[in-house]
């Protein structure tokens, strides 16, 4: 086991760049350090006390029913499915797609025990987000039942294993959609469509059982059962913690961790053959001589960007889940009326007001579906060829750009019709759901490439750690939700004044912001790559 844990030390070292942090000497990278350190923790206080709320407006419900021990039930499977979903898109990444496969395979060590140390690392990925969950839950519970000193001992023991079985079963998932992917020639391409096809059905089995649980939701031993029979783990898991059962503790850590070792053996069987099938490259056809076309400079580079993006599964998943949800809702509302979505939200006056806010509902999955925040960092050690290349920086800045308004600008604009259809809004309702998004989009295209520039990760060994480790896409997605934050809070401070006149105003400030980018970037563009 100690070659496991040395493995996966180095590898979460060198993807959240804390070797780097811990012993640079340069007073500018310890600056950045410290900013990107300050940031995390604001946000970790941000996301634990809206947590922390949830979880305690739910105890007061289970608290009248007599039932909180499912408080602890319903978290625990929240944490489990948090870690399940976002676990089928990364496996691939985190398991295969590493440059330094080469080098990690030649070390003395079993094949089982590096498949054993990337699971871990996923796992590792995944903690942060159980902390988040559970601890504020668990405090919860604690203040409204009291309970003996066994149960923060088994809370505490229990809280490292709540997602190692999702984790299994997600990365079992994305690992059988690889290996199925790489026996045919588009093996790229087929992983692409099996893990969003996948990710589509479990959303819509979700949906389903959130139906489900709205017409129960006031029957606490109906509820409970239905957890526990959805997921089972979740009813040792209250035995173990609430009831302070000792067999209980047992046999969810004995099963947690049988599972992640046989996992770790069976995969290790066909580590190779699956790695070597995803990273083989296959022709196509026979190769013919036709003549050269010459294209301009930009398009030259906006080609070989679009080419870049879509030959990387985890940079297409990652940044493309956001537009795929957007465009699945604006579908799903085609055969939901908005009272209707309002009745299985809880939120009655939702009918009133969603012609107004879809605008920002719309620009929140574009401003999440950024893919220039990690465009820099993904050239790693080839960035030099960019940068010597006898082409204006600013022409590859704006063919990034341009390649994030070829991704989001298609999918927003059949979103905006299908929505402007099914909510029967207004000709001024109509043409601010398409301007905002659009603003929004060349908003967060800008900004993630500046932002990029200020704050590149070059020294990645996955793709994994640039696309979602990376301190600019972290930076990027803080920053663009706080914008849209600021109209939302505007409509509650500012009740007299109507939504669409807010709108228009703070439409009109983000296009003035992303002038003002666009001009900055030609005017700089030339300085910021040489500080590269």
């Amino acid at each position: 086991m100690i070659n496991v844990w040395r493995l996966t030390k180095l590898q979460l070292l060198s993807s959240f760049g804390l070797n780097q942090a811990l012993h640079t000497k340069d007073p500018a990278q310890r600056r950045k350090a410290l900013l990107i350190s300050l940031l995390v923790i604001t946000g970790i206080l941000m996301i634990g006390a809206v947590s922390f709320g949830y979880s305690f407006m739910m105890a007061q419900s289970f608290e009248q029913l007599g039932r909180m021990d499912l408080l602890l039930a319903v978290m625990m499977a929240v944490t489990s499915l948090i870690g399940f979903f976002t676990t089928v898109y990364k496996a691939s990444g985190v398991l295969f797609s590493y440059k330094d496969y080469d080098m990690i395979m030649s070390l003395p060590v079993k094949t089982s025990h590096v498949v054993a140390s990337r699971v871990l690392q996923l796992y590792v990925m995944n903690l942060f987000f159980t902390l988040l969950i559970m601890l504020p839950a668990g405090a919860v519970y604690a203040i409204h039942v009291k309970p003996g000193v066994l149960f923060y001992l088994f809370f505490l023991l229990t809280l490292f294993f709540i997602t190692l079985l999702p984790i299994i079963a997600a990365t079992l998932v994305g690992t059988l959609i690889s290996w199925v992917s790489s026996r045919f020639r588009a093996s790229k391409i087929l992983n692409m469509i099996l893990t969003f096809a996948f990710i589509i059905v479990l959303m819509l089995g979700s949906f389903t059982l959130n139906q489900g649980q709205q017409a129960i939701a006031d029957v606490g031993a109906a509820l409970g059962d239905m957890i526990f029979k959805v997921y089972p783990p979740a009813s040792v898991y209250v035995d173990a913690v609430c009831s302070y059962r000792v067999s209980a503790l047992l046999f969810f850590i004995a099963v947690s961790v049988l599972a992640f070792m046989l996992f770790s053996v069976l995969l290790a069987t066909r580590y190779k053959a699956i790695h070597t099938g995803l990273m083989t490259s296959r022709a196509s056809r026979a190769y013919k001589m036709k003549p050269l076309q010459a294209n301009s400079a930009f398009k030259a580079l906006y080609l070989k960007e679009l080419r870049r993006y879509f030959s990387s599964v985890n940079y297409v998943l990652n940044t493309g889940i956001g537009m795929v949800l957007l465009l699945m809702m604006s579908i799903s509302l085609l055969f939901v009326s908005s009272e209707q979505l309002g009745t299985i939200l809880d939120i009655p006056q939702l009918s009133d007001s969603l012609s107004t806010l879809s605008p920002l509902v719309i620009s929140l999955f574009v401003v999440l579906s950024c893919t220039t925040a990690c465009s820099i960092s993904l050239e790693g050690n080839h960035l030099w060829i960019l940068t010597s290349s006898p082409v204006p920086k600013p022409a590859i800045v704006f063919s990034k750009v341009a390649v994030n308004l070829t991704i989001t600008l298609p999918i927003t604009a059949v979103s905006w019709g299908l929505l402007a259809y099914t909510l029967h809004a207004g000709w001024m309702e109509s043409i601010l759901m398409l301007a905002v998004p659009v603003i929004y989009a060349c908003y967060s295209a800008l900004l993630g490439v500046m932002v990029n520039l200020k704050l590149p990760k070059l020294d990645w060994t996955s793709e994994v750690a640039a696309i979602k480790q990376s301190a600019s896409v972290l930076v990027t997605m803080v920053i663009g939700v706080l914008t849209l934050a600021v109209p939302a809070v505007l409509f509650m401070l500012l009740p007299g004044v109507g939504g669409n006149l807010i709108l228009l105003g703070f439409g009109i400030l983000m296009a003035a912001v992303c002038t003002g980018m666009y001009r900055y970037i030609q005017t700089s563009g030339e300085r910021l790559f040489a500080k590269l």
